[in-house]
């Protein structure tokens, strides 16, 4: 039984994908700001001419997100894998995903991304770590 159901998640995770990128290309120009308890906490911004959207976490240490035991069981190899893969799904739709911390970009996914060094490391020319520093910084105020 745990065999089909690894199958099912092997074959549902290029699908989500698929549809969540081409979600993201049908979006309108337009920004969203999210407020978490009285403070200015998430700016999601589309930039339509361009295809691309930047989420900056304008301050990371109010946003929580609780691993759930699924999510704890990933390992690295298998997170950077999805990665890639929503990474190469955005290439092919020629979408741009930027991540940002405090208006500092950390990490780029998509069809915008050079990687140089962070080439090395993820073995992907769709995603570009344009920060170590603020991309560290950004996943340790999410988990906190």
């Amino acid at each position: 039984m745990a065999d089909n159901d690894q199958d099912d998640d092997d074959k549902t995770g290029p699908i989500i994908l698929d549809l969540l990128t081409k979600s993201l290309k049908t979006i309108k120009d337009g920004t969203i700001d999210i407020d978490i308890k009285g403070q200015s906490t998430l700016r999601i911004e589309i930039i339509k001419d361009r295809e691309q959207i930047d989420i900056d976490f304008i301050n990371p240490d109010v946003i929580h997100l609780a691993e759930t035991p699924t999510v704890s069981r990933i390992g690295l190899f298998d997170k950077l894998k999805t990665a890639k893969e929503f990474s190469q799904q955005l290439t092919d739709n020629g979408l741009t995903l930027s991540f940002l911390r405090k208006g500092k970009e950390a990490i780029i996914l998509g069809k915008n991304a050079h990687p140089t060094f962070s080439k090395l490391i993820t073995r992907s020319d769709d995603i570009q770590i344009d920060s170590v520093k603020e991309s560290v910084k950004l996943g340790r105020g999410l988990k906190e």
